[in-house]
């Protein structure tokens, strides 16, 4: 059985990030886009479209996911984290869906994230989803390791 409420308050949330996105697209960079209470809102809805039944609305959010980290790129979104691995790990979950998963948990820059696209890379049995996630894994290897040798270099 459907739940309506759920697409109802889904939509909301895409309506508030476009909105809000329009209306300060073009001001400076160091203003507040969204104030605190805002940005739980939105998580909270995100997190419930990525629950849904539906590949679209999943695929959807994750999309959003993407766009609200570059617009608030210190922000972290932690309640994302779970629904976004659960999407990408999916192996019956609609293949589109789980790689726009797999790019906005990527985006997310957390490490379960980071550890759960490095498993579907080596353990996936569609090769799509095999070639995204190798090559995600192998960005944030690349990214990690000019830190790595410096870090060796400082401890020495």
């Amino acid at each position: 059985m459907k739940r309506p409420g759920n697409y109802a308050i889904v939509i909301s949330a895409i309506a508030i990030v476009a909105i809000t996105a329009s209306l300060y697209g073009g001001q400076g960079g160091g203003e507040t886009w969204f104030k605190g209470a805002t940005i739980d809102a939105i998580e909270q809805n995100l997190a419930i479209a990525l629950q849904t039944p539906s590949a679209g609305m999943q695929a959807s959010a994750s999309q959003v996911i993407r766009d609200l980290k570059s617009l608030l790129p210190d922000q972290e979104f932690p309640r994302l984290v779970i629904p976004l691995m659960a999407i990408v790990k999916d192996e019956g979950a609609d293949v589109p869906a789980r790689m726009v998963a797999a790019l906005a948990l990527h985006e997310l820059q957390s490490s379960k994230g980071d550890f759960a696209i490095e498993r579907v890379a080596q353990f996936t049995g569609n090769e799509r989803m095999k070639h995204l996630c190798s090559w995600l894994t192998y960005q944030r290897l690349q990214k990690d390791a000019p830190a790595s040798k410096a870090a060796d270099l400082v401890v020495e």
